[in-house]
C-alpha cells in the first residue's frame, strides 16, 4: 500500500475512533450517575444565580434513592425512591407527595448513542482538573438549531460527572452545574437518607400531587405538523381534572435526548391566555391559542423549537370527541 494512501485512512479513522472514545465516556457516566453510592455538593447557576445543594444518592441492587437538600434560599428538600417523589418545604410546613419526577439537574444521557449520532456530534476535547481530581471533557453538539449542547467533565477514575455545562448558541453556557465536594463508593450510611414525615405528624400538610387526576386512554386528539429531524411522540395523556370537562392533552416529543411537552385544553373566557414566548433558564415555552384552545409548548430546548411546535399544531379531524 502507498504511504500516501495509507495516511489517507488513518487520518479518516481518527475522528471515527475519537467519537468512539466520547461515546465510552458518556456511558460510564451515565452508569455511575445511576450505580454509584455519592454525597456531594454543588452549585447551580443559571439566570445569573446561583445555588448550593447536596445530594446523596444510594443504590441498593434494584432499589435506588436520592435526597436533594437546598443550601441556599428557601428550605426545601426532595426525595425519591422507586415508588414516588416526596418534596419537603419546612418554610410552609408542606409535603407533596407523587411519581412525577422532577426537572433533572443533571442530564439524563440515552445509553444508545447510536440512536441520535444524526442529530448530535460526541467528542473528547481533551483532559481538565475539576474538583481536585483529574477529568475526561466530552462535549455533545447538536447539528442544527433545534436543540442545545452539553460539555462534561467527567471524572477519570470514578466516570462520576464533576461538571456540566448546558450550552445553547455558539457554545455558550445557559446553565452550570458543579460538584465542589464530592465522594463517591463510599457506602451511604441510613442517617443521610432519612425517613420523611409521618402522615400524623403534627402541623404539616400532605398533598398527593397526582390524586385529582383522572388519566383517560385513548389515541391522541392533537398532533404537531412540524417537527425539528429526529423529535417523534414517546408519550401521551389525557387528564381531565374535572367531572364532565374536557380535560388536558398531554403530548411529549423527544429525539432521545432533548425533550417537549405539548399541553393543550380548553380555553375559557375568564382565562388569561399565554401568548408567545416565555423563558427561565434553559427552559422555553410557548403559549398559543388554536382552534379556541390554549396550547403551550415547553422544554429545555431553544426558543425556535418550542414556538415551531405550538404554532403547528392542529386537532386530528378523524378524531370523535366527547
Amino acid at each position: 500500500m502507498k504511504p500516501s494512501l495509507l495516511l489517507l485512512l488513518v487520518a479518516a479513522a481518527l475522528p471515527v475512533h475519537a467519537e468512539n472514545q466520547a461515546r465510552q465516556w458518556l456511558d460510564g457516566m451515565s452508569e455511575a450517575l445511576q450505580n454509584l453510592d455519592y454525597d456531594g455538593i454543588f452549585v447551580y447557576l443559571h439566570d445569573g444565580k446561583l445555588e448550593a445543594m447536596r445530594i446523596i444518592h444510594q443504590r441498593d441492587g434494584k432499589d435506588e434513592k436520592e435526597r436533594l437538600v437546598s443550601l441556599t434560599g428557601s428550605a426545601r428538600e426532595v426525595i425519591r425512591d422507586n415508588q414516588s417523589v416526596t418534596c419537603i418545604m419546612p418554610d410552609s410546613k408542606s409535603v407533596m407527595v407523587g411519581r412525577s419526577r422532577p426537572r433533572q439537574l443533571f442530564p439524563v444521557v440515552p445509553r444508545d448513542l447510536a440512536s441520535i449520532e444524526k442529530y448530535y456530534r460526541f467528542e473528547n476535547i481533551g483532559d481538565d482538573r475539576m474538583t481536585g481530581v483529574m477529568a475526561q471533557v466530552v462535549t455533545i453538539t447538536p447539528r442544527d438549531d433545534y436543540r442545545y449542547g452539553y460539555r462534561f467533565w467527567i471524572a477519570k477514575d470514578s466516570k462520576m460527572l464533576l461538571k456540566s455545562d448546558l450550552n445553547g448558541a455558539h457554545g455558550v453556557p445557559i446553565e452550570q452545574v458543579m460538584f465542589t465536594q464530592l465522594g463517591v463508593g463510599e457506602k451511604i450510611s441510613e442517617a443521610g437518607m432519612p425517613a420523611t414525615p409521618g402522615e400524623d405528624a403534627p402541623a404539616w400538610h400532605h398533598q398527593d400531587i397526582g390524586g385529582a387526576v383522572t388519566t383517560e386512554p385513548g389515541e391522541p386528539r392533537w398532533e404537531v405538523r412540524r417537527l425539528p429531524e429526529g423529535f417523534s411522540l414517546t408519550n401521551h395523556q389525557r387528564k381531565r381534572m374535572r367531572p364532565g370537562g374536557e380535560g388536558t392533552e398531554h403530548l411529549v416529543y423527544s429525539d432521545g435526548l432533548a425533550t417537549v411537552s405539548v399541553y393543550v385544553e380548553m380555553a375559557s373566557a375568564d382565562d388569561n391566555p399565554l401568548k408567545g414566548l416565555s423563558r427561565m433558564g434553559a427552559m422555553n415555552a410557548y403559549g398559543a391559542i388554536v382552534e379556541g384552545h390554549q396550547v403551550v409548548a415547553v422544554g429545555e430546548v431553544p426558543a425556535v423549537t418550542v414556538e415551531m411546535m405550538a404554532r403547528s399544531i392542529a386537532s386530528r379531524r378523524d378524531d370523535t370527541h366527547d
